[in-house]
């Protein structure tokens, strides 16, 4: 075992210093010589190529597993994985294993995230300033990547660290507090650590007493507001000192990056605003010794659109992907993605406002007038007293709550404290009266709650989710902790978090109601604003304590809302990155995994649906630029701009100056047929049509449950689609004329196609019993697909078609392919399809859908289908190929114009200039 670890770890050292960047780029004939050469110098044995091999496939799996995406210009220096007992990784590595929510692969993913962004940054003042950029996800743990990448750092000679922390300053204060505890190992490690506060020329720590010599293990962390004053103090303390400035390996980490770093001034002009001019400032002085700007953000939009140019923030270096864990609770598993089985994720977890108490809610706001409880707002007030009460049973102990979003206007969310608080106490009130019938309500409340959620569903939903998941607790367990609740003396019952004469604040058994907003931060006897309990307030409550956060904007970025399980959300803005920013939901949830529920009008329910497509789109367009060893000064990301039905705006238009419409051609479309027309004629035509294509092919092969053509030719299938009878809606993101169009002008790239039809069960191809729809007398039984409740009497809505494993039929061995592609999302498809060499081959997916099949019992959302006949339907996926040309389209994204760099450039993508004026 010792001579194989001794042999990877001259293989590593190798693929080091080649600066390779990826182990995919191991496997040839010259690296194995190489290395072979290497490690005979060192020692008397010799590395067969039988082993070579193996141990890099070793490392290409590995670093698959760990989901590591960098889309850049090339690893930059020769840092190395610190392995020494007391190195800062190693020290917080442990922390981070002996943390209960941490599983061992979230671990090993924020260690090679960490590490694989390390080797993007430089060492030295000789290229000038690196700029990155670091993309994850809405509250899946983005400090803690920071806290690694800062650990590596430090143990690889970096000496300066500065961390811009949003622009709350409790909140600045709680992150410099956690990211220190994180990196001082109890003053036990290789590294000393000092955490510097709001250094200035005028007070603190004076700059020449640093210690920056290259073995120095003093180590210096800085976490600054994001405020002009204190960037500037900052700039002007860090440079007083020219000598000690060029001994200083700076490592300036933007957290959240979107929100006031960008330069909303003109970008054309000389103006810029002001934290963005002092950031620049700091980031393009080349007096330091080495200089590295990594942006943080789960919403990149701003960052990638904004502005290009050396002189700007623009990640030009990199780009990086964190992927969450496997236990994060994000967009794709709420709102699903194109998978008939699971489609809808966990979104029956959503329920709907209805458009009338919607109305009734903001006008009352608007007007600054009283309102009741609206029926949606008493529900979700009655989910959070049933989930706390579920949760106590089970002798929960941290922090519960609900968020009540509904506006950012301070006037509103008193209105919101005094319609909930009202609520509350004619509940009490109604108890006290009559306890059978509030215990009955609660009861049957509670049974649609588990309905919504089964344990069964959140399995199959998160099939990698890593620990035991806590099914629900019987009614009569809730109901004792229910009538405990119920019972507590009026004044207790709900309140706000009261305060001792010696300013420490006290915690009870009933509901803390909290207002967060900046009109409420003066200290009294009760605190309104919300401050959960620490770890020894905590210890004294005889019960999980329970919060009702009532707010706007703070709840969007930095805050956590901590054992979240009820959220009333009803805001109308329709930027995508602030109504993600808004959504607390997404996150890790150990401990209550079947408790969140969220409660939002239709309009934001479909807002968030495109938004999952959106954030999913973008990182999938990432790891194909990084599959292709693009740059980000050489291809612009695009960000996939709304259908008008939807109507989400990717940012203000401040923040994406320079960004133009692209187009996308139809190259790279794979496009699933959901809508169908309720029409006995148009079914009728589809089965005969396709029945008769079909035929016409000749020999097919079989693959399970489908039937499979190879080398159809392109005029055959564009005849086929031109017969096509389907729906002509705008909201469809392809319609079927253009793509026949398009096939007519370009099908000389795409010759042959494999057609499929896709089947269901175990009896794979059959003989067709008489009558039954067939093809030359074999057929495959029809799927299953019911309909949405969004379906009309004249269009029928499925939501979702294909099955991602259908899209590997074609493949030769495809049973074979790994577990995770099989299940994976269309990413990982393409790229499986790419290493099977399938990538040029264009594939038509055909789905004879059943009749008569029959929706979930226990979905709100869905229909028995219940048509005349069976439907057909088709997903169309074209390769796509390097080359993009322009053709027509209507997938419209935004893309920066790339600019100012010393190698030819182009943005990916061209201009359609019919529509380079719209917004």
């Amino acid at each position: 075992m010792h001579m194989l670890i001794t042999k990877l770890d001259v293989i590593q050292n190798y693929y080091v210093k080649q600066k390779k960047t990826s182990w995919k780029d191991m496997l040839s004939e010259s690296d194995y010589q190489a290395a072979k050469i290497i490690w005979e110098s060192l020692n008397d044995s010799s590395l067969t190529y039988e082993e070579y091999t193996d141990l890099v496939n070793d490392q290409i799996e590995r670093t698959s597993v760990s989901k590591v995406t960098v889309f850049g210009d090339g690893i930059n220096n020769t840092a190395v994985k610190p392995t020494g007992d007391y190195s800062s990784w190693r020290r917080y590595r442990n922390k981070l294993v002996n943390q209960d929510h941490w599983s061992d692969k979230s671990v090993e993913n924020i260690e090679e995230s960490a590490f694989n962004t390390l080797k993007y940054l430089t060492m030295d003042a000789e290229t000038g300033p690196h700029k990155g950029l670091v993309v994850g996800n809405i509250q899946s743990g983005k400090t803690a990547n920071i806290s690694a990448l800062i650990a590596m750092a430090a143990d690889n000679g970096f000496n300066m660290f500065i961390v811009l922390s949003g622009m709350i300053e409790n909140l600045r204060q709680q992150n410099a507090k956690r990211i220190f505890n994180d990196l001082q190992a109890d003053g036990q490690g290789d590294n000393h650590w000092n955490n510097l506060e709001n250094p200035s020329i005028r007070r603190g720590f004076a700059t020449d007493e640093l210690k920056l010599k290259p073995d120095s293990k003093e180590k210096y962390l800085i976490v600054s507001l994001k405020n002009v004053s204190r960037i500037e103090s900052l700039y002007n303390w860090l440079k007083r000192d020219h000598n000690k400035q060029k001994q200083m390996k700076v490592l300036f980490i933007d957290d959240e990056a979107d929100q006031a770093s960008i330069n909303t001034r003109d970008v054309n002009s000389d103006e810029r605003t002001s934290i963005n001019k002092w950031i620049l400032n700091i980031v393009e002085d080349d007096n330091f010794g080495a200089m590295n700007y990594v942006a943080y953000t789960a919403t990149p939009f701003a960052n990638v659109l904004n502005e290009s140019g050396k002189h700007t923030l623009y990640p030009e270096n990199f780009i990086s992907l964190l992927e969450p864990g496997e236990n994060y609770i994000g967009p794709t598993q709420i709102f699903g993605l194109g998978d008939p089985d699971y489609q809808r994720g966990m979104q029956d977890i959503v329920n709907e406002i209805p458009q009338k108490e919607s109305k009734e809610i903001q006008e009352a706001q608007r007007d600054g007038a009283a309102f009741k409880a609206p029926e949606s707002m008493r529900k979700a007030i009655d989910w959070f007293l049933i989930a706390m009460a579920a949760m106590r049973s089970q002798d929960y102990k941290k922090p519960i709550s609900m968020m009540i979003h509904t506006d950012f206007h301070k006037q509103a969310h008193s209105l919101v404290e005094k319609s909930v608080q009202r609520y509350l106490k004619e509940l009490q009130q109604k108890y006290q009266e009559d306890p059978k019938h509030v215990l009955k309500k609660f009861r049957e409340e509670y049974k649609l709650g588990r309905d919504e959620l089964s344990k069964e569903t959140f399995e199959k939903v998160m099939t990698d989710y890593s620990g035991a998941v806590k099914d629900y607790p019987k009614w009569d367990a809730v109901k004792d902790e229910l009538i405990s609740l119920l019972s507590i003396p009026n004044g207790e019952f709900v309140h706000h978090i009261k305060m001792t004469d010696e300013g420490e604040n006290v915690y009870g058994s009933g509901i803390h109601l909290c207002i967060d907003n900046s009109s409420f931060n003066d200290l009294s006897d009760e605190h309104i604003r919300l401050i959960y309990p620490d770890g020894n307030q905590l210890k004294k409550c005889k019960k999980a304590p329970a919060f009702i956060v009532i707010g706007g904007n703070t709840l969007s970025r930095g805050l956590t809302i901590e054992g979240l399980v009820s959220t009333f959300f009803l805001r109308r803005t329709n930027q995508a990155d602030t109504l993600m920013q808004m959504a607390r939901w997404f996150g890790y949830r150990q401990g209550y995994e079947l408790m969140p529920r969220i409660w939002m009008d239709q309009e934001a329910e479909e807002r968030y649906e495109f938004l999952t497509e959106m954030n999913e789109d973008m990182r999938e367009k990432l790891k194909e630029y990084a599959d292709t060893d693009l740059t980000p000064t050489q291809s612009a990301p695009r960000i996939l701009q709304s259908p008008s039905y939807v109507n989400v705006r990717i940012t203000a238009n401040n923040k994406m100056q320079e960004s133009r419409p692209t187009v996308f051609n139809f190259e790279g479309l794979n496009h699933q047929i959901i809508l169908y027309k309720n029409k006995e004629k148009s079914m009728e035509t589809n089965l005969e049509n396709t029945k008769t294509f079909l035929e016409e092919l000749g020999e097919y092969e079989a693959n399970g449950a489908h039937m499979i053509w190879r080398g159809v030719k392109n005029q055959k299938v564009k005849e086929y689609l031109g017969s096509y009878q389907g729906v002509e809606l705008d909201k469809q993101l392809a319609s079927m004329p253009h793509i026949i169009e398009w096939l007519s002008e370009n099908g000389e790239n795409f010759p042959n196609w494999n057609v499929i039809l896709a089947g269901r069960g175990k009896k794979g191809v059959r003989k067709a019993s008489k009558d039954e729809w067939n093809v030359n007398g074999k057929t495959v039984d029809a799927v299953r697909r019911s309909k949405t409740d969004k379906s009309t009497d004249d269009i029928i809505d499925i939501h979702a078609l294909r099955s991602p494993s259908d899209l590997l039929a074609d493949i030769p061995d495809a049973n074979d392919a790994p577990e995770s592609v099989k299940k994976s999302n269309m990413g990982a498809i393409t790229r499986y399809r790419r290493q099977k060499g399938m990538s040029n081959i264009p594939q038509l997916l055909i789905y004879r859908i059943d009749k008569n099949s029959k929706a979930d019992k226990k979905s709100k959302e869905r229909r028995d289908l219940n048509t005349p006949y069976d439907l057909i339907g088709l997903n169309i996926w074209l390769p796509e190929s390097e080359r993009r040309v322009a053709n027509k389209s209507v997938v419209k994204y935004r893309a920066v114009t790339i600019k100012d760099y010393d190698q030819p450039l182009n943005s990916g993508t061209e201009v359609d200039e019919e529509t380079s004026g719209e917004e």
